[in-house]
């Protein structure tokens, strides 16, 4: 049961020392102070101070989360998207389910203002799949030798972006591959400066024959510690963005040239490239050899969770695969009661149209959690149904062509919040 007693309220520039103060104990191993976390929810670009939420209980501040209010690119179009962040509960108020409550609150936010869809980092997945969050993308982090990577010769053509004109190309280049992609997100000129590229070095491949940039990397230094390796520091890559083989070789180029001083690279792929083909060695610094795995490559992650928090408008705005048939839809939501309940669905070859009233003689099963990870395309559905979690029932029917509706591209989004 939730707490009567609690007040979800949007936050003010009073709240900010309780905020630092909850925040600081959720997030401990964040590297701030508590002014910095308060000048951190004052100043940030992409969230205005009541874009912040916090949670009352007798007056007390006991908890918070903030609502980002973004646009995700899908299938070439810009989609409403609740981003949900600094989800914290004040040590002495845990384990009373105040969390469910921010999210309750969270998708009831989103419906009022029409967002379909949601997407977080999750601190524990059981947690929010409970909640109606399921997986998006899969993420591979590699810690390679730069040696081991090819030294291409398209290296020659990747220079530093320094001027503003530069920087301007980059974010253009990264517009390019965010449309042709589901899940990235759109950014403006203060997220770009004041997030993506600050206290970083950014490096662009440039066409000679197109004079556009088509490929970048953005990056920055870990140093070691330890006095006698001054010269030697890890180089972690925070967003690579390709448009061909060209841009893509430049910058895998570039990173294999600086092994010099440079004792790793350490890379996170969102775009499932085929490192273990492109290294001289395939093996992780710090890796493991054994004679089933090989060598270890990558550590493999599970990336973002997203939500659907409207499912009509997502049914009827989204690209469905070719196919033609009727399914109703039974969903199980037990935040949104919009989505729950029983819906009719007809398909015919990219089109939708919706029936509340007509049953389908084919009946598809399942929660939203998992609807929304079919929806990203982290999950099939013929896998879904063979794990147990789609039921489809109708017998005597052909539900082949779910499997083709259904079929969605694999989503990448490269920002954190």
């Amino acid at each position: 049961m939730f707490h009567e007693d609690l007040v979800i309220r949007r936050a003010r520039d009073g709240d900010l020392p309780e905020m630092a103060r909850i925040h600081f104990a959720a997030y401990p191993g964040i590297p701030l102070t508590l002014e910095d976390r308060i000048a951190h929810f004052r100043d940030d670009p992409r969230l205005p101070l009541e874009g912040n939420w916090v949670c009352e209980r007798n007056g007390q501040l006991v908890a918070l989360f903030a609502l980002y209010d973004f646009q995700m690119y899908r299938f070439g179009l810009r989609f409403p998207t609740g981003g949900i962040g600094r989800v914290a509960v004040a040590p002495e108020a845990r384990r009373e389910r105040i969390a469910n409550r921010l999210m309750a609150k969270a998708v009831e936010i989103m419906d009022q203002n029409g967002v379909p869809l949601s997407i977080l980092h999750p601190f524990r997945h059981g947690f929010y799949r409970k909640l109606g969050w399921g997986l998006v993308e899969q993420v591979r982090f590699y810690r390679i030798p730069p040696q081991a990577l090819p030294l291409f010769q398209e290296r020659s053509a990747v220079r530093p972006a320094i001027t503003s004109g530069e920087l301007e190309d980059v974010m253009a280049c990264y517009h390019k591959v965010a449309v042709a992609y589901n899940g990235m997100l759109v950014r403006d000129e203060p997220v770009w400066f004041e997030h993506v590229f600050k206290n970083r070095l950014v490096y662009y491949y440039r066409g000679d024959d197109t004079g556009d940039v088509e490929g970048y990397i953005i990056y920055r230094y870990n140093p070691h510690a330890a006095d006698t390796e001054f010269l030697a520091s890890d180089l972690i890559v925070s967003e690579m963005i390709w448009l061909n083989e060209r841009a893509l070789k430049g910058l895998l180029g570039f990173l294999s040239s600086q092994h010099d001083q440079i004792g790793s690279v350490d890379y996170y792929d969102h775009f499932n490239l085929p490192m273990e083909q492109l290294l001289n060695e395939p093996i992780m610094s710090g890796g493991h050899r054994s004679m089933i795995l090989g060598a270890e490559t990558a550590w493999i992650g599970s990336g973002l969770m997203g939500r659907i928090v409207q499912l009509r408008k997502v049914l009827t705005q989204g690209k469905f695969g070719e196919g033609r048939g009727k399914v109703t839809l039974k969903v199980k939501d037990e935040l949104q009661p919009g989505n729950a309940g029983q819906l009719t669905v007809e398909f015919d070859d990219g089109g939708v149209e919706l029936n509340d009233r007509r049953v389908a003689e084919l009946t598809m099963s399942t929660d939203i959690a998992t609807f929304s990870s079919i929806y990203w395309g982290a999950l099939s559905l013929r896998d879904a149904r063979y794990l147990g979690m789609v039921e489809i029932e109708g017998k005597g029917r052909d539900a082949s062509f779910l499997d083709t509706v259904f079929s969605f591209p694999k989503s990448v989004c490269l920002d954190y919040f």
